[in-house]
């Protein structure tokens, strides 16, 4: 755990680990538009092939589809090297690796995935502070829209979800 002033020994090597433990990344709403916007396509081509929607006390989650044994849908590798094939807008969850938020409550403290193969490589850092904030402004966002709309407008959850990205996507 780390909190604003610490710093951690850690620099990115492109193992590819982050990528390839999962499926177990959760998106937000401006996840699934940027993505779409990315590849040129309406955002309903990527349900199925490359976000899923889980659907959790009512409220639905997208997140990423994995591919077989965790690996990430957008996990290329070139050269043998792991390539993220949206990389420039890549989820708000994969630009933090290994940093994860600890809570919207306690937005000065942030957890460090020691098992990342890049930590006590390269120079020390700071946790991402700035984005942090931008991803607790989506997430915070989109828990509050999809509350309204499931609890207060009475659409079902996926339903919900879609009205949301659709409204997102509509102001890209």
């Amino acid at each position: 755990m780390l909190k604003k002033g610490d710093r951690v020994k850690w620099r990115c090597i492109r193992s590819g680990r982050c990528c390839s433990t999962g499926p177990n990344v959760a998106l937000t709403v401006y996840d699934v538009c940027r993505i779409a916007r990315y590849l040129g396509v309406d955002w309903r081509e990527l349900r199925g092939k490359y976000i899923l929607a889980i659907v959790a006390d009512m409220i639905a989650i997208p997140v990423l589809r994995g591919v077989g044994d965790g690996l990430c849908a957008f996990l290329k590798k070139e050269d043998g090297v792991p390539t993220c094939s949206i990389y420039p807008v890549r989820p708000m969850r994969c630009r933090l690796y290994p940093f994860h938020p600890a809570s919207p409550s306690r937005r000065d403290i942030v957890y460090f995935d020691t098992y990342c193969p890049g930590y006590g490589c390269g120079d020390e850092v700071e946790p991402p502070w700035s984005l942090l904030k931008e991803y607790y402004r989506e997430v915070e966002f989109q828990y509050r829209r999809l509350y309204e709309l499931v609890f207060k407008e009475g659409y079902e959850p996926l339903e919900a979800l879609e009205k949301l990205i659709d409204e997102v996507y509509s102001c890209f």
